[in-house]
């Protein structure tokens, strides 16, 4: 009996046999990624909760949208980092707002900009109230 004769006379076997395997194969795989899921799940309210409590330590002082925008980076919200990011941001903002159509800074806040300036200190009332920083964080949760 060859090894070619006893695979065409055992297939029905060896195919269940390799059936149950990928079943077992498939059922930890869904298992993992349920696992998985939730610890994404968890991450990430964690993450939201940490803006939230960032946000709300310092309403004035730090810009909600800079740490989303680290976690959407997928770095730590830490405040060196959010520092980082908010300096960036407004280092982008003041080159934006240098056009030669006279536009100034103030304008371009007005437009919709609340970041504080590079000492820390909040300019021309763009203070927000945790109440604004609340509805800020719920529209970035959807």
């Amino acid at each position: 009996m060859t090894v070619e004769s006893w695979v065409q006379d055992h297939s029905v076997l060896i195919l269940a046999a390799l059936a149950v395997v990928e079943g077992i194969i498939c059922a930890a795989l869904l298992r993992m990624a349920r696992h998985a899921r939730h610890e994404m799940r968890a991450a990430q309210a964690a993450a939201l909760e940490s803006a939230r409590a960032a946000a709300l330590a310092a309403p004035g002082a730090i810009d909600p949208e800079a740490v989303l925008a680290l976690l959407r980076q997928g770095h730590s919200p830490t405040l060196d980092n959010v520092y980082a990011m908010m300096r960036r941001r407004e280092l982008e903002g003041t080159d934006k707002t240098e056009e030669p159509s006279g536009t100034t800074r103030r304008a371009a806040r007005g437009r919709g900009g609340s970041q504080p300036s590079a000492n820390g200190n909040d300019t021309g009332g763009t203070s927000l109230t945790s109440s604004q920083v609340q509805e800020r964080l719920r529209q970035y949760e959807r």
